[in-house]
């Protein structure tokens, strides 16, 4: 996978959410990742919105699948249109040339929450966003 493929981490979905999507739930035009309850670890139904980043990001892998393996069904595929199965050697490359040490991907659902909340978000909308468990 390309680095700059990388930024569907903005997402703040998980990893396996990300390499387990199936095109089939990208809408590009309304900007959104629909996620069924038994693609989240929450087990919980959610629509993801992307921003313009994670948008061309999610494009650029479609087009990707679409040139090299146009009948796999997922997002995060290899050439012969396997789905990819961890993002920790991506992840490790990327961290090393920007400098990052000790940087999990999963950090980046921390970061994106923090971010969405920064922006004003309420802390409600942030959690329902992120399938982050709710309290008894």
């Amino acid at each position: 996978m390309r680095m700059k493929d990388t930024n569907v981490v903005v997402t703040g979905c998980r990893s396996g959410e990300l390499l387990g999507l199936e095109g089939s739930r990208v809408d590009l035009k309304r900007k959104l990742i629909h996620l069924e309850a038994e693609h989240t670890k929450a087990k919980r139904r959610r629509s993801v919105p992307l921003n313009e980043s994670a948008r061309r990001a999610i494009a650029s892998r479609l087009a990707f699948r679409m040139r090299h393996c146009g009948d796999s069904p997922w997002v995060f595929c290899t050439p012969q249109g396997e789905r990819i199965k961890s993002l920790k050697t991506t992840w490790a490359t990327v961290c090393r040339k920007v400098g990052l040490k000790n940087f999990r991907i999963h950090d980046m659902r921390h970061t994106c929450a923090a971010w969405l909340v920064t922006a004003g978000v309420p802390l409600a909308e942030v959690r329902d966003c992120s399938a982050t468990a709710r309290s008894p």
